[in-house]
């Protein structure tokens, strides 16, 4: 048996090292990488399943093509001749801008980008814009601050006060949970924000829990507080901080008692906070991506931001309000080719159901899907369903029929993680890595890069460039020589970023139009958004419309991302079964009792479900555990709606109300 240095190249804040035993062969085993410098052996469910998706039966090992009775395996030859004639055709009637190319971040080697290229080599293709996951935040932090920057977690050690804003590291990130664990030995205070109860290292010393989309009027009321008892730091304000005067104006109109009734809290409990972030400085917040899933979510992200830069915790070892960082991708090559691109158009993100629907001059006629299960991870699942089925041809990239690929004319099989050579970094570590091939790919099995190396060889697109992968990944980090990255370096082990230090804005030098940080942001003026950090409620906040009196919150499941992993023998008793969990006063008024099943309704659709008893969320709200398929019988998207946030694009998944009842009751 032998053991092999990688990379998780999962989407997440850790990217972990990893250490992959081969025997004979064969993947036999996955454990966490002690040399790593960021994740330091610890590994989550997730990143030990690659092993088993990789040998999983359902696993697509062949190019398949829908017939009538249902998929055929083919040859990868037939399939590349199958899709060039069919993509041919439809540029040749419509343009290429018949061809929509929806692409995550299912996966985040750099490779992967030759997908794009491919496309834009086509001709340019239409594509989704804004995010599906993060768009309103950064947007936000890039108003506040030029670009979002984030500290290192072995910073929280500098830490006195730590908020956990709409952050789940149990769920999410447990890599920080042992900084969390240390700075709280060392005195630091707790404070978690979160309708939910969530798991921490040690009791926090607050827990508040705002009703669903409305933190940003907790965050202005906190700032109330601290203005209004002397808890500012003048001297950042006024050497770092522009537009103060317009923003303590807004400030003053949330006084507690205000916003205690709009976030249904105890007004002593946001006086409690403000004093405690306030007063035990260095303070740390780290923001989730919930709390900006909503229709106000930009504003939100805007005003949480806001407390860091009137106490001045800015700059500071131990501060911060760590989102993400502005990632490698500047200092790495581009692979994605838009100067090949003649034409593009763009379909927002949040009503792409619709708007493949809708589209015209010309109609969507194609789809390419890599990186992404669209179906089940968009909004409003009946009209994304709705929008494929209208089109003519539709080409997946996956390893499952999942319910997108079920939709799919032609599914290519792409090679795993342990098969193919990429580099993988994101915009939540400063790490870059090498993931090498260390077993031979299953069956027909090929990378996403080497796919459309073949199929722009295939049609001729002689603009794509070289067709060996091994070019391209030379190509990615040749700009990032000069900072001492390279493929030799990497093999010996993940490299730091040069620019990301273990402190955001160390050098107060904010890449705002002011060159500081801004309260009043001429750039939001200008796209339209109100220039100052402001609470307007949410389409679905408050008091819920009669008809749905439940706010419906879909987070992540600590053994799945997204929707991968879902199908997996070993989550047979967890995402299959779609459950809905209630708050044991709210279970009880719907006469419900754990384990009863129900449906889940809202303005969208309506999904059956097992009630599960939890007394750790809000009476008002009902949560489902986003990512499941519809395959199994499950898939939240099919209740939330196609809405967006008020900046960046994104889809304001967590802005939806609803109704449980009974199965069966009218």
């Amino acid at each position: 048996m032998h053991w092999y240095r990688s990379v998780c190249p999962l989407d997440c804040f850790a990217h972990c090292g990893l250490l992959v035993a081969v025997d004979s062969g064969k993947v036999v085993s996955v454990k966490g990488d002690p040399d790593h410098p960021l994740t330091r052996g610890m590994v989550c469910s997730k990143a030990k399943k690659h092993v088993e998706r990789t040998y999983s039966s359902e696993r697509i090992l062949a190019p398949l093509l829908r017939e009538k009775q249902g998929f055929r395996q083919i040859s990868w030859g037939e399939a590349y001749d199958i899709i060039a004639e069919r993509l041919s055709r439809i540029k040749q009637e419509y343009g290429s801008l018949a061809l929509l190319h929806h692409s995550g971040s299912g996966y985040e080697g750099m490779l992967a980008d030759l997908a794009t290229r491919f496309c834009n080599a086509y001709g340019g293709p239409t594509v989704p814009e804004g995010s599906t996951c993060w768009g309103a935040g950064y947007a936000a932090q890039t108003y506040d601050f030029g670009t979002p920057g984030t500290h290192d977690w072995s910073d929280l050690s500098n830490s006195r006060c730590i908020v956990l804003w709409g952050r789940d590291p149990s769920r999410t990130n447990i890599h920080v949970i042992p900084h969390i664990r240390q700075a709280q030995q060392n005195g630091a205070r707790l404070l978690v924000i979160n309708p939910l109860s969530i798991d921490t290292p040690g009791k926090p010393d607050l827990h508040i829990a705002p009703r669903p989309g409305t933190d940003g009027a907790l965050a202005l009321a906190m700032a109330h507080v601290i203005i209004n008892e002397g808890l500012i730091d003048r001297d950042f304000i006024s050497q770092h901080v522009h537009g103060y005067s317009d923003y303590s104006r807004i400030v003053e109109g949330f006084s507690p008692r205000r916003a205690a009734e709009i976030c249904d809290v105890p007004e002593a409990s946001i006086q409690k906070a403000a004093r405690m972030y306030a007063r035990h400085k260095p303070a740390a917040i780290l923001l989730g991506y919930g709390l900006q899933r909503y229709s106000n979510g930009g504003q939100t992200v805007r005003a949480i931001d806001a407390l860091c830069a009137i106490t001045g915790n800015i700059g500071v070892p131990g501060g911060g309000a760590s989102y993400a960082h502005s990632g490698w991708k500047h200092i790495l090559g581009d692979l994605k080719g838009n100067h090949l691109a003649h034409s593009r158009r763009t379909i927002p993100w949040p009503r792409l159901g619709t708007g493949i629907t809708e589209a015209d001059d010309p109609p969507i006629r194609a789809i390419l899907v890599t990186r992404s299960n669209p179906v089940t991870q968009l909004a409003h699942t009946a009209r994304v369903k709705s929008a494929f089925a209208q089109a003519e041809f539709v080409v997946v990239v996956d390893f499952f029929i999942n319910d997108t690929a079920g939709l799919a004319d032609i599914i290519l099989p792409p090679a795993g993680p342990f098969e193919h050579e990429d580099v993988v970094c994101n915009s939540w570590s400063p790490y870059i890595a090498l993931a090498p091939q260390i077993i031979q790919p299953l069956g027909e099995t090929r990378s996403d890069a080497q796919i459309f190396c073949d199929l722009a060889r295939h049609m001729g697109l002689y603009e794509f460039g070289p067709t060996d992968p091994a070019e391209w990944l030379e190509q990615v980090l040749r700009p990032a020589t000069s900072y001492g990255v390279s493929l030799e370096r990497l093999r010996q082990g993940p490299i730091r970023h040069p620019f990301v230090g273990p402190v955001a804005w160390q050098d107060r030098k904010f890449k705002t139009p002011s060159g500081k940080f801004e309260l009043y942001s001429s750039a939001a003026a200008s796209a339209g958004i109100s220039p100052l950090p402001d609470y307007i409620p949410a389409k679905e906040a408050g008091a819920p419309a009669s008809a749905y009196t439940l706010h419906l919150l879909t987070p992540h499941h600590s053994d799945y991302l997204h929707s991968q992993f879902v199908n997996l023998k070993s989550n047979e008793d967890t995402l299959r079964t779609p459950v809905v969990w209630l708050h044991p006063q709210a279970a009880k008024a719907r006469g419900l009792a754990d384990g009863d099943r129900a449906t889940v309704a809202t303005a969208q659709g309506t999904l059956s479900a097992t009630v599960r008893i939890a007394d750790s969320q809000r009476e008002d709200t009902a949560v489902i555990f986003q990512g499941g398929w519809h395959k199994f019988g499950a898939g939240v998207n099919l209740l939330t709606p196609e809405r967006e946030s008020d900046m960046g694009l994104t889809i304001a998944y967590y802005d939806c109300t609803c109704e449980v009842k009974r199965e069966g009751c009218a």
